[in-house]
């Protein structure tokens, strides 16, 4: 098999069903350590990656200020 059609083949699986890969992704981190190797290379080489991951880890955690109550900020603060 072609490697370029295979890669094409992944990102659009990506881009379909990020679901999916992210699954993938997280049970590959479960068994094997090299998964885990190749991401902290990725992180620390470039940077890009690394900000993508922030922006969604601090999403993923953020609550606004607007909104958000003295037990919210304190439970986020809070949060391992």
């Amino acid at each position: 098999m072609d490697v370029e059609l295979l890669k094409r083949a992944l990102r659009e699986l990506v881009e379909r069903e990020p679901a999916f890969f992210r699954d993938l992704f997280l049970e590959a981190l479960r068994s094997d350590c090299r998964v885990a190797e190749a991401l902290l290379e990725l992180l620390t080489r470039h940077p890009e990656a690394g900000l993508k991951l922030a922006q969604a880890v601090a999403g993923s955690v953020a609550v606004p200020l607007n909104v958000a109550t003295k037990d919210d900020i304190k439970a986020a603060v809070e949060y391992p």
